[in-house]
């Protein structure tokens, strides 16, 4: 027996690249996806063929798309989550109250998972409608509030772990792309409670984030609230009563889940 990492396996890379590139794009055709991924078409149509076949892709004339045989194993995925019926509760509880976006996040594999999303009243004809936040979309942990929150509560050697894995991907020009400034700012977070986006993520987007913990002290998600910047001000005491609704909601539910 040896400790060596187990080779990955090319073809099952490859079929999850072109399925992950049929769903970026919401559809492709086969020439599409050869050009984007630099494979033959004779590669890609062998693994569209088979991926068709199982159901996990669905053909349309010479256009594919996503298929509905991934809809079980995302509901099963997210449901044998313990924390998430309560907290899709508490997540449509925050976006009436606020009138803005609330979500629900796990990590896993160093990355930021969206289980639940919910949109309030004043977000409803806002930048919710073009953005792409909705339930299962994934983030890098550096740049997203739920993200910096849980990365706060994790300590330094998971941190580190995350950080040389995934690095520090830029996606506007306020996102942090050093260590130095990261940790700082990770510092900062566990000082106040709570982690702020300021247009991190996406240009013209700010939210709030905060860690939940079990009474371990161990990290399991964290809510954030969010919108526009035209509905999210980025005064402080606005940002401090959001961050403390947010302290005060995931309170509520630790002693709910954990007491």
């Amino acid at each position: 027996m040896t400790d060596e990492r187990p080779r990955p396996v090319k073809t099952t890379k490859t079929s999850l690249a072109l399925v992950r590139a049929v769903r970026n794009s919401d559809e492709a055709t086969l020439s599409e996806l050869a050009n984007r991924l630099g494979l033959a078409k004779s590669t890609v149509h062998n693994h569209l063929h088979t991926l068709v076949d199982e159901g996990f892709l669905v053909r349309d004339g010479d256009t594919y798309h996503v298929g509905l045989e991934f809809l079980p194993f995302g509901e099963h995925a997210r449901d044998r989550n313990p924390l998430y019926a309560t907290a899709r509760r508490r997540v449509y509880s925050l976006a009436e109250e606020t009138g803005h976006e609330a979500d629900f996040i796990v990590e896993e594999n160093g990355r930021a998972y969206s289980l639940e999303y919910a949109i309030g009243e004043s977000s409803r004809r806002g930048f919710s409608e073009r953005g792409p936040f909705r339930a299962g979309n994934r983030f890098y942990m550096h740049n997203c509030a739920s993200g910096k929150a849980m990365l706060a509560s994790m300590p330094e050697p998971r941190i580190r772990e995350i950080i040389d894995r995934w690095g520090f991907p830029s996606t506007t020009d306020q996102t942090v792309t050093d260590e130095t400034a990261l940790f700082d700012e990770l510092a900062a977070i566990r000082d106040r409670g709570y982690a702020i986006n300021d247009e991190e993520l996406i240009a013209g987007y700010r939210s709030v984030g905060a860690s939940v913990t079990n009474p371990d002290g161990e990290v399991v998600g964290a809510f954030s609230i969010g919108g526009p910047t035209y509905r999210m001000a980025v005064d402080e005491s606005t940002t401090e009563e959001i961050g403390q609704l947010l302290l005060d909601e995931i309170e509520s539910l630790e002693s709910e889940l954990f007491r």
